[in-house]
């Protein structure tokens, strides 16, 4: 594959993944905005049974034309509610939660409906107590039970809100973690594979362009691939294979010259193009001598530590502690292994920035070692992501539990409302034992 094409890969993928992760994080954050709609929703709709519970109970003890007006109006209001959410919801389960909650919340109304308008009061009729029949107060037990009924399934179903807005941002988290991994990774090993091409193909082409130099026309610098730097070693032995034969006529010497001029063209042109080459790549490429002095770098190079670091040693540009020098120093002693590190430089501007080295000895003709070609990408902004990732599944984390306390302080408040029912109803079953009593006494009374 061509060096560009695979640079123009590489951009690819960071363009692909970033909308990837851009419409991940769209879709999550929609997500968590329905979830939390609809857990607004249900909490509104048990507030709404709650005061309704109230209005029933003091119309029940109390007989107050307001209290009744006031269930209705709470009724409508929860009927509203219910339709509301039979359109937010969409899951089989929620959808079965809201049927049993129509139901009874159908019973309810049906039924209390009916006790109201039997015992709607009339005028000057305020003080007498409120008498239920049996079948009455077989209907007023159903009513209660259907409205236990409600409260419970709400509560299912606010449980079932709260875990569907737990999966929305655990969703969220996992998509955003996986695209950024895939990303790092597919962008990695294509630039790895791509500086060990162009590490390769640069130190052939300049050992044999240095061989060459010497006077050894018979040299062929050795051609693997298919990317721009095997074109350029075809370009550099054919050029060579025509120096030589011209050097074969001496009859023909001002041919020769014509045409080593032409040659000594060509080679330039093939300089040019390699270094137009080495300026177009992206990233960093610096060469060191045996002393760790810079004595070459592409232009991007110039760009980062500025015209000037030609001749300066590396570690004038390093910052903070480092063992870059100690990670090396394999390739000073003849290792041809690709090293890759990472360490922290001084851009030209003051600015701090890491980037990541992938470094290779350089040696000549001979086999001995004259320094070492590096290339270099700043990675700053990749670890700045990972740390704010990090710092987003934290504050994720403090979520969830702030969320779990909530919900602990919400459960334990409807228990002590549903302690304060039951008491109440209590009270009311003494309360329509002692009427029945008096009633009984009145009947002894009435007859004697």
């Amino acid at each position: 594959m061509k060096i560009a094409k695979r640079l123009k890969l590489n951009t690819l993928v960071s363009f692909f993944i970033t909308i990837l992760m851009a419409i991940s994080l769209f879709w999550s954050f929609w997500g968590i905005y329905e979830t939390n709609q609809n857990e607004n929703l249900v909490d509104e709709i048990r507030k709404t049974s709650f005061e309704r519970i109230a209005l029933r109970d003091d119309y029940l003890l109390n007989r107050e034309e307001r209290a009744g007006i006031q269930w209705q109006i709470k009724s409508e209001a929860l009927r509203k509610l219910l339709d509301a959410a039979a359109q937010r919801f969409t899951s089989k389960e929620q959808k079965i939660m809201l049927q049993e909650m129509r139901h009874n919340y159908d019973v309810t109304f049906s039924v209390f409906s009916s006790i109201l308008k039997k015992y709607k009061r009339k005028d000057g009729d305020k003080n007498r107590p409120l008498a239920f029949n049996e079948a009455d107060s077989r209907l007023i037990g159903q009513v209660f039970l259907k409205s236990y009924a409600l409260i419970d399934r709400i509560a299912t179903l606010h449980e079932l809100s709260k875990k569907a807005t737990l999966n929305a941002l655990n969703r969220g988290a996992i998509l955003i973690i996986f695209f950024f991994a895939c990303g790092i990774t597919a962008i990695v090993i294509n630039s790895i594979s791509l500086n060990k091409i162009v590490a390769k193909g640069v130190n052939a082409l300049t050992d044999g362009i240095k061989v060459i130099g010497g006077g050894n026309l018979d040299y062929q610098i050795a051609v693997a691939g298919d990317d721009e730097l095997a074109d350029l070693a075809k370009a550099v032995n054919e050029t060579v294979a025509k120096l030589k034969h011209s050097y074969t006529s001496v009859e023909n010497l001002q041919r020769e010259i014509s045409e080593r001029k032409k040659l000594e063209e060509d080679l330039k042109k093939i300089f040019l193009h390699q270094q137009t080459l080495l300026d177009a790549i992206p990233d960093i490429i610096m060469e060191v001598d045996t002393n760790k002095i810079y004595t070459w770098a592409n232009e991007p190079g110039i760009k980062f530590f500025g015209k000037d670091v030609i001749g300066k040693a590396a570690d004038s540009y390093f910052v903070r502690e480092q063992d870059t020098y100690n990670k090396v120093q394999r390739l000073f002693n003849g290792s041809n292994d690709l090293i890759y590190l990472e360490s922290w430089q001084k851009r030209k501007d003051g600015q701090e920035r890491l980037l990541a080295w992938w470094c290779r000895v350089l040696k000549d003709a001979q086999g001995k070692i004259s320094g070492a070609l590096s290339s270099a990408r700043d990675i700053t902004t990749i670890k700045q992501t990972e740390e704010e990732i990090k710092i987003l599944n934290e504050e994720l984390e403090q979520r969830v539990n702030e969320r779990t306390a909530e919900l602990s302080a919400k459960t334990a408040e409807l228990e002590k409302i549903n302690k304060v029912f039951v008491d109440r109803e209590l009270r009311m079953r003494e309360l329509k034992e002692r009427i029945a009593e008096l009633e009984g006494i009145k009947d002894v009374k009435s007859k004697a």
